[in-house]
């Protein structure tokens, strides 16, 4: 018998279910703040030899190695999510800029050598937020 993909019957029922075990423990879910997560959080911080290392392993393993730039954000999401409520100012819209630093590690692609370059830094910074949890990442200052 040959192998095959899941089947889409199978992943609407485990999104189901994660849902449904979000409302039970009382938490908010958000399929927008589950990609964010995804994408920007890597807390703690992934072991690499360098930022660039760093910068190549986590975007392929993300499967985000076709974008140009992606920050990463060295902090727990109950710390980055308190961004959005207490620990953040208005930015405009929907945006909230901390009021506190982050440790964060910028990822650049270059397009000559297929490969990233990574920078860390301490900055504050700023997100869009949606029903109190964060959903996009807006930049850093």
């Amino acid at each position: 018998m040959a192998l095959r993909g899941p089947s889409p019957t199978f992943l609407l029922t485990l999104a189901l279910l994660a849902a449904c075990v979000a409302l039970t423990l009382g938490q908010r879910w958000n399929l927008l703040n589950d990609i964010f997560r995804k994408d920007h959080v890597d807390y703690p911080k992934t072991r690499a030899i360098n930022n660039n290392a760093y910068c190549n392993k986590m975007m392929w393993d993300r499967v985000m190695y076709l974008r140009y730039t992606n920050t990463f954000i060295h902090a727990t999401a109950k710390d980055i999510n308190k961004v959005c409520t207490t620990a953040g100012l208005s930015a405009g819209p929907y945006r909230h800029m901390s009021t506190s630093f982050f440790s964060i590690t910028t990822c650049t692609l270059n397009p000559w050598s297929i490969s990233y370059t990574g920078i860390s830094a301490n900055q504050k910074i700023v997100i869009s937020c949606l029903n109190r949890l964060p959903v996009f990442y807006v930049k850093s200052t």
